[in-house]
């Protein structure tokens, strides 16, 4: 399908095309609210000196010059187009190709169906690592019986359906410990597993070594961990060493695989040798512990937990690809961003028309995903008539114009939107 609308900015305006939005209120301008062509030099010297951007409709304007629209995702999205993210792909496959499945994963449920079963797995997730916790505070000892299961049953969830669980780990982010952080890391790294085609097995032992990558955790003082915001000097170098201890923890259990336990000691080495605690490089560190790593990385991009202002998932995207061959393996972080999405599940989106929206399920379209209405201060009373959009199959009126961070876990608006609307798809 052609692209309708692009968004430019003014300097890259010519007379003949008809601007249809911009980036302030119609009525501050001399311009009709239904659109304009610019006709001449003064006028569009008059665009220039008003707005720094516009929305130009390709299809109506008389002339267009090869401008390249500026979308968040530019530098990206054209790269996967081109031969070279195959050959990566196909690389990749070469050295994972014991562990993937047989045939690509299916999806075997709607979201309104695995949205309910989602919510029980994550409870119960919840549940098993508190009580792992107490177990460990307890007795100085841990069981893998209780998060075994739960391990194998989000990978099912995901399996069924890879949007439901992603969304769910995301607006549970206002929790005051380090659970739901371990619980969103191993949803972004099995979503990974899953695009990869790797076998449940291999995705049971990421989604456990994921939620268990910061075990250590439960050796600082939890006034400590309870500050949130981006940790000072000290702090980092707690955390940092925090690993060390909790592969000790593991090592302690008869339960645990030396496999997880090798999986989670090197989820924090880089590919360029500047990672913890080892500084071991390349195809030295563990397939499955790279996967991990960057799980953690782009979900400490986008959360609360360690920033005091987290990134929206565009410019997290923009960091993760900047880092290709340096902290990542390029082609592990190119598949990464296909398989969470250009505007990952449960990312906050704003569209054309300046409604506030959450992501709710990706579409093999990456920049145009389903959404979910959150809110539409110029026509508030739509938001029930038309509260899900999916942009795949929009006409070209909805498109997104920029990601928002998460919501601040004490916001009233996550309260009011988020789980107002999480149980009615």
């Amino acid at each position: 399908m052609a692209v309708r609308t692009q968004k430019l900015i003014t300097d890259d305006l010519h007379v003949g095309m008809f601007v249809s939005g911009i980036d302030r209120p119609w009525r501050e301008t001399p311009f009709p609210i239904q659109g304009f062509h610019i006709e001449n030099r003064a006028q569009l010297e008059k665009i220039q000196s008003l707005c720094k951007w516009v929305y130009v409709d390709v299809q109506k304007s008389r002339t267009l010059s090869t401008v390249a629209p500026a979308q968040d995702f530019s530098f990206v999205s054209h790269y996967f187009e081109e031969k070279q993210r195959k050959n990566g792909r196909e690389l990749l496959n070469l050295r994972i190709r014991s562990m993937q499945n047989q045939a690509p994963y299916k999806r075997l449920t709607n979201l309104n169906t695995e949205m309910r079963q989602a919510r029980r797995v994550h409870k119960r997730i919840r549940d098993r690592i508190k009580r792992t916790l107490r177990a460990l505070t307890g007795e100085g000892r841990l069981s893998i019986e209780d998060l075994r299961d739960v391990s194998n049953e989000l990978v099912n969830s995901v399996i069924r359906n890879p949007d439901a669980f992603a969304y769910l780990s995301r607006i549970d982010s206002h929790s005051e410990d380090v659970l739901n952080y371990s619980i969103r890391v191993a949803s972004w790294a099995v979503l990974t597993g899953r695009h990869l085609d790797l076998t449940r097995e291999a995705m049971s032992d990421l989604a456990l070594a994921s939620l268990l990558c910061k075990i250590g955790y439960t050796t600082i003082p939890q006034e400590i961990l309870r500050v949130r915001g981006t940790p000072t000097p000290h702090m980092n170098e707690m955390l940092k060493w925090s690993l060390v201890k909790g592969v000790k923890l593991l090592r302690t259990s008869d339960h645990f695989s030396s496999r997880v336990v090798k999986l989670v000691s090197h989820h924090l080495e880089r590919y360029d040798g500047s990672g913890f605690p080892r500084g071991v490089s390349g195809r030295h560190i563990p397939f499955m512990s790279q996967v991990i790593g960057l799980a953690d990385y782009y979900e400490n991009l986008v959360s609360y937990d360690f920033r005091d202002e987290p990134l929206s998932s565009a410019d997290a995207v923009r960091e993760l690809f900047s880092q290709r061959d340096v902290l990542f393996d390029a082609a592990l972080v190119e598949e990464f961003i296909q398989a969470i999405g250009l505007y990952p599940t449960g990312s906050v989106v704003t569209l054309n028309d300046e409604r506030l929206a959450v992501v709710i399920g990706q579409n093999k379209a990456r920049l145009k995903p389903k959404l979910l209405i959150l809110e539409d201060q110029r026509k508030p009373w739509q938001i029930f008539k038309r509260r899900i959009v999916d942009l795949a199959n929009a006409t070209g009126e909805d498109f997104i114009v920029a990601s928002q961070p998460a919501l601040p876990p004490d916001s009233e608006h996550r309260n009011r939107h988020y789980f107002r609307h999480a149980t009615s798809f």
